[in-house]
């Protein structure tokens, strides 16, 4: 089985191949949890960026953000996964999707495109993609495109509509949906972000749940950086920044221990932002199903030789004793 975007995972624990007949749809798998991260040094460098970078686009801490966390999709791999027909999928790209609001009004449209972001990808690369999306969708006027033909495609009987939604959604499920549908679709992403920070949530979390359409497998809200004063020993005052953020997740891609020690990643990304600056050392490519079994074997077989050295170690038994 193939898909266009992705590749089958073959080296999942056994344990875990189990779960997608346990848990057959990722509401079945919903994990939900609170993260606050410390801003303070991300704050900082945004402030010294754009004072040392007048002339170009201005740089926000949710650019930065985003940028850590594709940097760590990156190097995380298992992160960037999803599974569909009851395997396991890894996205050929790294992609982002979040919602622009054209003005702070009601009524105002949204937009909501997937952004694909390189693997290698800077800080600077990742803003300048945001920003581009962002005035490309706050100039349009009117209708987009995809606004048009969902409208158009609306004006059908509500029973074809349900029969090609039917029809989309069996051929995604499988890998054979065309590629357009993925690109135009925001539920075909490997994060889909909220900034509710940018809309006045100054607590929370708000946790989102995860859509069985699409492939996306976790979603994250974001709440406003908060600025705390901190007392030392001294009594000398320090102004300290943090967000809280709300991350759900499907459990079935990756365990806790791979969960918690990435977000211990990012963490560190963010208190180091000058690391986003470089380009990564990538993970080594995804094993084809023909590299998997030659490991399998090789494996079984080291097996079978540390067994057979192990018992030709151990000592003979006692024999019988003579006076």
């Amino acid at each position: 089985m193939k898909r266009n975007d992705a590749k089958e995972v073959f080296d999942i624990p056994v344990f875990n191949k189990f779960f997608p007949f346990l848990m057959k749809r990722r509401c079945d798998a919903l994990v939900y949890q609170t993260i606050t991260f410390d801003m303070t040094n991300a704050v900082e460098f945004v402030r010294r960026y754009n004072k040392e970078h007048p002339d170009e686009g201005r740089l926000k801490v949710f650019s930065l953000y985003v940028a850590a966390m594709m940097r760590l999709m990156a190097l995380r791999p298992e992160l960037n996964r999803f599974i569909a027909g009851s395997r396991y999928w890894q996205r050929n790209e790294l992609s982002v999707n979040f919602i622009i609001k054209e003005s702070f009004d009601d009524h105002a449209p949204e937009r909501s495109d997937p952004l694909v972001i390189p693997h290698d990808a800077t800080l600077p690369e990742v803003a300048k993609l945001i920003n581009d999306k962002i005035d490309e969708a706050r100039s349009e006027d009117g209708d987009t495109t995809a606004d048009e033909a969902i409208g158009l495609f609306m004006k059908f009987p509500k029973w074809v509509i349900k029969a090609i939604v039917g029809i989309a959604g069996f051929l995604d499920h499988h890998g054979k949906a065309p590629a357009i549908l993925r690109e135009a679709d925001g539920m075909h992403t490997s994060l889909y972000i909220s900034n509710l920070g940018s809309i006045g949530l100054m607590a929370g979390p708000t946790f989102h749940h995860l859509y069985e359409w699409g492939t996306t497998s976790m979603f994250q809200t974001m709440g406003s950086v908060n600025r705390r004063v901190v007392f030392d020993e001294d009594g000398k005052v320090t102004k300290k920044y943090d967000m809280t953020v709300g991350v759900t997740l499907d459990e079935r891609i990756c365990d806790g221990f791979y969960f918690v020690k990435s977000f211990m990643i990012l963490q560190d990304l963010i208190n180091h932002p000058e690391k986003l600056m470089e380009r990564p050392e990538l993970p080594p490519p995804l094993m084809t199903k023909k590299e998997y079994q030659a490991k399998m074997k090789a494996e079984k077989k080291a097996r079978k030789l540390a067994a057979k050295a192990k018992a030709n170690e151990a000592p003979a038994a006692p024999g019988p004793q003579t006076d």
